[in-house]
């Protein structure tokens, strides 16, 4: 008994595989990158607000430094740090 090795067989299942495999892995791309979107959108909203935000309410912003051994609040204003620096 003779076995045949049909070589036109083997690259047809061959490129099945290879395709396959590279449409598993465009779907994962494409799956991460929906998810970047709907993560970026928020965060995206947020940083227009603060860019394009107006009004300063108190004068300044607040900095806030919170450890075990130390809670404080400080409140500066742009116009104090640029005269500190100049």
């Amino acid at each position: 008994m003779e076995e045949s090795f049909d070589f036109g067989h083997f690259l047809k299942k061959a490129f099945v595989a290879v395709a396959s495999i590279s449409l598993i892995f465009i779907g994962f791309i494409a799956l991460l990158t929906l998810i970047g979107v709907i993560l970026a959108i928020p965060l995206l909203r947020k940083g227009c607000t603060m860019l394009f935000d107006k009004e300063e309410k108190s004068g300044g912003r607040k900095l806030k430094w919170k450890t075990p051994e130390y809670e404080a609040k400080v409140k500066f204003s742009d116009r104090d740090l640029l005269d500190e620096k100049s």
